[in-house]
């Protein structure tokens, strides 16, 4: 059947390759922002509060504007297809204001406070149009589920090659940088937003869209107050919207801790440690993303889901029994971050090809085909997710008394000193000043919090999900035979 066409394979390797530069951007953006302003630039608990504040209010504001971008991509009609303009005037203005956001403008106060919301708002407003376009275009290449997987398993690889790149390097970089915290995080930001931009233009000039029947119906515009309807009324949607919430929610709370985990906890700040983590990261993930279509011809992906939800749920209590029942020691965290990531590594594809097997059945029960609207609810879940992950770390770090009383007087000692403060320096001033309350608090909000989250996130999407192959294949078959009468 034509509408299950076989997508050639140099598409996939282009549109998938170019996640490299795009994820490479969003990963110093999303972990290391907070770092810049805290280990750079250095701000007080009540500015650290405000920039959390900014950061999810602007949040909350750019997921609404998500569905919104959606409205717009889907109404596009321009000789090169409705995705490709979007991709590419969103990475050239995001990678602008990407840029500015990691600069030390001189400003303080209001002032500075004024400025990094403006910025903050823009590089969401700008960012979107390019994260909608690149993701809702993979659905529409082909509707063939083992394709869809395909594509989204090797998108998600080199994605998280991205991702493990900024994280394993950037650390090392702006702790041992001659010239400084703030020019380390002005070259790094300059030269991934180089990167970023080159990649989404190849995809631009050398990406050839496969023809896809179901994709390629004809409709009347949706109309911005059609979005509602189009999102409330799909109930899988729904589903997916309120547990990937939950379950990204509690992770990139732990993600974004993690940095803070290495230097004060572990007491490894500028070292090694936290690159190997970054590797064992990269691995797990990897592994887990190429194994993902041979695990789909072997189980369902409710089965999968829930060696994934399993496999998280013990790495979560490794980590936390380290340093109190397990020793703190790399051999330990390493196996809690295998399991911890392999798992989430798997939960990555799922959600995109749930995502993907949506939008057939919203079509199917509403008679309208909306790719970029449905798959605005990934980075609009995601943004949503971020905005509380940020208030969550930026009440963690001023009420745990890290940022006052260790984070911020060795950012002074650091910019204060004629020389680079060495490695042992900053150790030691961490080991003096850091107390037990401390790493309680940071330990708990990074581990104990999201735990709950993610098993909530499992029991509804357990409970309510009814896509599965039988069903999705009854939908595809009954919208291709409307086709064909139509």
């Amino acid at each position: 059947m034509n509408e299950l066409v076989k997508v050639p394979r140099s598409t996939k390797l282009i549109y998938s390759m170019s996640g490299i530069g795009r994820d490479m951007m969003y990963a110093l953006y999303a972990n290391f922002l907070l770092v810049f302003l805290t280990d750079a630039v250095g701000v007080s608990d009540l500015e650290l509060v405000a920039i959390g504040t900014i950061i999810a209010l602007a949040r909350v504001w750019d997921a609404i504007n998500d569905p919104m971008m959606g409205v717009i991509v889907d109404n596009t009609k321009s000789r090169y297809g409705k995705f490709k303009p979007w991709i590419l005037i969103g990475a050239i203005s995001s990678a602008i204001i990407f840029f500015l956001l990691f600069q030390d403008l001189g400003l303080s106060g209001t002032a500075f406070l004024v400025v990094f919301g403006i910025l903050y708002v823009l590089s969401g407003m700008t960012f979107t149009m390019n994260d909608i376009s690149y993701w809702s275009m993979y659905p529409s290449f082909s509707s063939d589920p083992k394709e869809r997987e395909q594509i989204g398993s090797l998108a998600r690889i080199f994605a998280s090659l991205g991702m493990f790149l900024v994280i394993a390097l950037v650390p090392i970089i702006y702790s041992n940088y001659g010239g400084g915290r703030k020019a380390a995080f002005s070259l790094i930001a300059l030269v991934i937003c180089i990167i970023f931009v080159i990649s989404q233009v190849v995809l631009f000039v050398f990406l050839k869209q496969p023809k896809n029947k179901l994709a390629e119906v004809k409709q009347q515009n949706t109309k911005l107050k059609d979005m509602i309807k189009i999102i409330g009324k799909n109930d899988q949607l729904m589903v997916i919207i309120v547990a990937i919430f939950l379950f990204n929610v509690g992770y990139f709370i732990t993600t974004a801790l993690g940095i803070y985990f290495f230097n004060y906890d572990f007491n490894k700040f500028g070292g090694f440690e936290f690159t190997l983590f970054s590797a064992i990261l990269a691995i797990s993930q990897l592994t887990a993303l190429i194994s993902f279509p041979i695990l789909m011809k072997k189980m369902s992906r409710k089965k999968l889901f829930t060696l994934s939800v399993g496999l998280i749920l013990v790495g979560y209590v490794i980590f936390m029994s380290v340093g109190y029942v397990l020793p703190m020691s790399m051999l330990f965290i390493g196996i809690a971050g295998l399991l911890l990531f392999s798992g989430q590594g798997f939960i990555q594809v799922l959600v995109l090809v749930m995502l993907a097997d949506t939008i057939e059945y919203g079509h199917w029960k509403l008679g309208t085909r909306n790719e970029s609207i449905v798959f605005a609810i990934n980075p609009f879940v995601t943004k949503l997710a971020t905005a509380v992950q940020t208030i969550v770390v930026a009440i963690t770090l001023a009420a745990s008394g890290l940022n006052r009383n260790v984070i911020e007087p060795l950012t002074e000692l650091s910019e204060n000193s004629p020389t680079p403060l060495s490695t042992e320096a900053a150790r030691a001033f961490i080991s003096a000043n850091v107390t037990d309350s401390m790493l309680l608090g940071l330990r708990t909000s990074m581990i104990v919090l999201p735990l709950i989250l993610i098993v909530l996130s499992y029991l509804i999407y357990r409970w309510k999900y009814r896509i599965d192959s039988k069903f999705f294949h009854e939908i595809t078959t009954d919208l291709a035979n409307r086709i064909n009468q139509e």
